[in-house]
């Protein structure tokens, strides 16, 4: 009986790697690296958070002497302009003549204080104009850095910033100069900007205690972006680098920005409760650092509270 029995060769290695069930796990796992890496090297490249909203100075009118409210011109979510009447006012019988003497003093300190304050940082803010664009036209020539470039630039947005804040509590000073110059007249007091009520604390015949606001505004004008980055990521983020802002009530829509200044302290380091950390309890938590920066509105309302999500570009892209 012949034998029918074959043998069998053993497979060659080459053909035994051109398998799909060997070779397709590894190509899998190469690509995995490789997008791990890119993803990896693309984000190492910018600082990002989804803890920002957008915020706005909150302005609070009121009267710095016990008051008499008999006429309100405006409620929450009225449009107000600078200069514009907003409540009158008369004082009350309980302040004596030598309270309002004293009250008159003291106005015109304030007044005197923020009007010197608006006329330092008015000589500022010149200053930092022409240095910006004396620095742009070297820039161009190549005599400086972009860095320097943009560090000029912010300079002149933050003194901007601070010189239209200084305008704000010099108008408010001259408010309460001219409310103390009256003593049972009706006292005007009269919005120190232009822009929306956001709130309104008071009615009319209601008595006011000395500095108890009456109404709270907001200039949708002047609002910035409060960023907390991580402490682990914010030490590469510096003024005049460039953001990428997306706003929860905008979805598809990219706002730009420009960081104005990193803050010197973690949020909570000046809390009014700190945390203790008693030996044996202590649970390291990663701090956040708030970051401010200006954004373009591109033409959108852009309301103080609203989420946002940001992408500070660290330093400039690169795949090596």
């Amino acid at each position: 009986m012949e034998e029918t029995e074959k043998t069998h060769k053993p497979k060659s290695k080459k053909k035994m790697l051109s398998q799909p069930r060997v070779y397709v796990p590894g190509l899998l796992i190469i690509a995995g690296i490789i997008f791990g890496l890119i993803w990896w090297r693309y984000w190492n490249n910018y600082a990002y958070t989804e803890d920002a909203q957008v915020d706005a100075h909150l302005i609070l009118l009121s009267s710095p002497l016990p008051t008499y409210i008999t006429q309100l011109n405006a409620d929450e979510g009225d449009t107000v302009t600078k200069g514009e009447t907003l409540a009158v006012v008369t004082l009350s019988n309980i302040i004596t003549d030598k309270d309002l003497k004293s009250a008159r003093s003291e106005a015109s300190i304030q007044y005197q204080r923020a009007k010197n304050n608006v006329d330092v940082l008015q000589s500022e803010l010149v200053d930092a104009k022409q240095n910006e664009e004396r620095l742009e036209r070297v820039y161009k020539r190549g005599g400086t850095s972009e860095q320097n470039l943009l560090d000029a630039k912010t300079r002149y947005e933050v003194t901007k910033s601070q010189y239209e804040s200084a305008q704000i509590t010099l108008a408010f000073a001259k408010n309460i100069l001219d409310a103390t110059q009256n003593r049972l007249e009706g006292i005007e007091l009269k919005s120190p900007i232009s822009g929306k009520v956001a709130q309104r604390y008071a009615n009319i015949g209601q008595n006011m205690s000395p500095g108890e606001p009456i109404f709270g505004l907001v200039d949708l004008k002047d609002i910035w972006i409060e960023a907390n980055i991580k402490e682990t990521h914010v030490g590469t983020v510096k003024p005049g680098q460039k953001v990428d802002i997306y706003v929860d009530t905008y979805p598809g829509i990219t706002f730009t920005g420009t960081v104005i200044h990193v803050q010197a302290e973690t949020i909570g380091a000046y809390s009014v409760i700190p945390s203790e950390n008693p030996s044996g309890t202590f649970i390291k938590i990663v701090q956040r650092v708030p970051v401010k920066i200006a954004i373009d509105p591109q033409g959108y309302i852009l309301r103080p509270g609203m989420s946002v999500e940001v992408k500070i570009h660290t330093r400039k892209f690169s795949w090596l």
